[in-house]
């Protein structure tokens, strides 16, 4: 475990094409922070597209560098026996640089194994070079040596852990048995999505998940729990609930909390942690009648009624999920630029739930406790013991919604997931 006194700030310059989606920025355009708060673990962005990149029934396809029967030792050039920077490494010119699938995937493990100050230069088969930059450095004697199975699995659960099916970027927060990315948690990531493990390189190459505890929890787009489509990795824990708790080994304590030291036979682990995502649109829609929040009539105003209504993708049925502190959000409604509000900060049964601008009242601060399948109850900070409720337990469209005493009734029940 490397211990961090200080905040440090990761950056990868990668001069290729933002393929994996079409305007998804490349691993060098975001900056990743190695947190303070509780690090060591490390920040990080995702992005990586399985669509085009990692494929469940290919693995990396080989224009993308991975050979479903060969792995990533095939005929694209990539050999882990000898160092990422040498020519019989990776050699210029081969499929894996000729292609700009191909060069995202090999920006995304130059970013995986080698630390920030190391750069390395390919050419693909036209004779244009490219620049690919570390980052995490978790394979730092893979630049000029050889890549072991340990190596390997490292890299591999780096991999997986970064890829996105939307290609959207996504704040992240790692954990792993590697020095460079340690053990620890950061209440700015409080939900344990899930573990990654595998090895691309292997013949055939394995790509691997089980589900954290809270993988139904801050759901973000693309990610475990947002029903990914074309995801390139596979819940070998299917048969016995899919949870990383119930097959994997914990990290030895102090950190047996933080994630996994072995799955499935593999030794080498990342787990992720994330947060809800404050430029990714929600919905929010009430178990029992699966009609969403809607500020009545699409008003901006102040005071503007909520109500239930069927979803329709309207502006007024969208909200922005920001962090204030631990446990505490803001639900921003898109419409309006104004925040759900317990009208008055009143605490009884009956209040309004309303809409209205910032002003940082604890009626404003929403928490979420977990109900099962995916359902939470939805809190004030001004009443925790209550949660949001349709008026009456109604599905009709524009029944109003407002604050009741929690009873656990399913009109009292909400889903909090990606809108768009």
């Amino acid at each position: 475990m490397r211990s961090l006194s200080f905040q440090r700030p990761f950056m990868i310059a990668v001069s290729i094409a933002p393929l994996f989606a079409l305007g998804c920025e490349t691993p060098g355009s975001g900056a990743d922070t190695v947190g303070t708060d509780e690090a060591p673990a490390l920040s990080s962005l995702n992005g990586l597209n399985s669509i085009n990149g990692l494929n469940s029934l290919n693995g990396l396809n080989s224009l993308n560098g991975l050979n479903s029967l060969n792995g990533l030792n095939s005929l694209n050039g990539l050999n882990s026996f000898n160092g990422l920077s040498a020519r019989n490494g990776l050699d210029d010119g081969v499929d894996l640089m000729s292609t700009a699938a191909g060069r995202q995937t090999f920006g995304y493990i130059v970013r995986c194994a080698l630390p920030a100050n190391r750069t390395i230069g390919k050419k693909d088969k036209y004779g244009n070079s490219y620049s690919f930059t570390g980052e995490i450095g978790m394979a730092s004697q893979w630049e000029t040596g050889t890549c072991d199975s340990s190596c390997q699995e490292l890299i591999t659960a780096c991999v997986l852990a970064h890829v996105n099916t939307t290609g959207q970027h996504i704040s992240l927060w790692l954990d792993s048995d590697s020095p460079a990315v340690g053990w620890g948690q950061s209440t700015s990531y409080p939900y344990q999505e899930g573990s990654f493990f595998g090895n691309i390189f292997h013949n055939p190459p394995t790509a691997y998940y089980c589900n954290g505890k809270d993988f139904d929890q801050g759901v973000v787009p693309g990610r475990l729990g947002a029903n990914q489509a074309g995801a390139p990795y596979v819940n070998p824990f299917a048969a016995q609930g899919g949870y990383c708790a119930n097959s994997c080994t914990p990290a030895d304590a102090p950190n047996n909390k933080d994630g996994y030291k072995a799955c499935a036979g593999y030794n080498h682990i990342v787990t992720v942690w994330r947060n809800f995502d404050p430029s990714t649109n929600y919905k929010v829609c009430s178990r029992n009648s699966g009609k969403c929040l809607d500020v009545s009539g699409a008003s901006t105003g102040n005071y503007a009624q909520l109500i239930q209504f069927g979803f329709h993708g309207g502006p007024n049925q969208k909200w922005r999920i920001t962090q204030v502190s631990p446990g505490k959000y803001n639900f921003q409604n898109v419409n309006s630029g104004k925040l759900l509000d317990i009208n008055g900060g009143w605490t009884g049964n009956g209040a309004q739930l309303i809409q209205y601008a910032p002003d940082g009242g604890a009626n404003q601060q929403w928490s979420f406790t977990p109900t099962g399948d995916g359902y939470f109850k939805f809190s004030p900070g001004s009443q925790p013991g209550a949660s949001l409720d349709v008026s009456n337990g109604s599905t009709a469209d524009g029944t109003i919604v407002q604050q009741w005493a929690w009873s656990g009734s399913p009109w009292q029940q909400w889903s909090i997931l990606p809108a768009d």
